[in-house]
């Protein structure tokens, strides 16, 4: 069995709570991304990142990047890390706070509609994120990593949230996650 039909067979049963494309890296590479609210867990080796909504009482973790604002900071694990221990290190590293209580919403299924880039080291064509719902739990904001990509990362009222553009795989997960507070 091929990797695409081990990934088709893993997604049969779920339907999408959301599609849309993305492109990274000024077009280089384009991506249809399907959001899934499910504990349907992807197979682990094509489970690339993890992303979390961050709750702090009535408040969610907005970030900025250079692109645009977004609620599921997060990023690749890391060789050796555990899922939740790389969601802990991503989170303090994006936004410079600890999280607790983390419970998992669903995944995210990305599709390469492009070549394969040179020396790319994930799987291909097929990925996923796994996508938490998290609290707040301390300011770390020395252990912050500043980068070129993330530029800000403030709590800021729920309410307020709806005049963000967010985009509609966000929108799914953050649906669910108030669904269940």
């Amino acid at each position: 069995m091929s990797s695409s039909s081990g990934v088709a067979a893993f997604l049969s049963p779920y339907t999408a709570d959301a599609t849309e494309r993305m492109v990274w890296y000024d077009g280089e590479i384009r991506l249809v991304v399907s959001s899934y609210v499910s504990d349907g867990l992807p197979p682990r080796d094509f489970i690339t990142s993890v992303r979390t909504l961050v709750f702090h009482g009535d408040n969610i973790l907005l970030m900025q990047n250079r692109d645009r604002y977004h609620i599921l900071p997060g990023g690749r694990v890391e060789l050796g890390e555990t899922l939740p221990e790389a969601l802990r290190r991503e989170i303090l590293e994006e936004a410079g706070i600890e999280i607790s209580d983390s419970e998992r919403l669903g995944f995210v299924h990305l599709r390469h509609e492009t070549p394969r880039p040179p020396q790319y080291p994930y799987p291909y064509p097929d990925f996923f994120w796994l996508v938490y719902s998290s609290h707040f739990h301390k300011v770390s904001a020395e252990e912050r990593e500043p980068d070129e990509f993330e530029i800000s990362a403030e709590f800021v009222p729920l309410v307020k949230i709806g005049s963000v553009q967010l985009r509609p795989c966000e929108r799914a997960f953050l649906a669910s996650a108030l669904r269940k507070r």
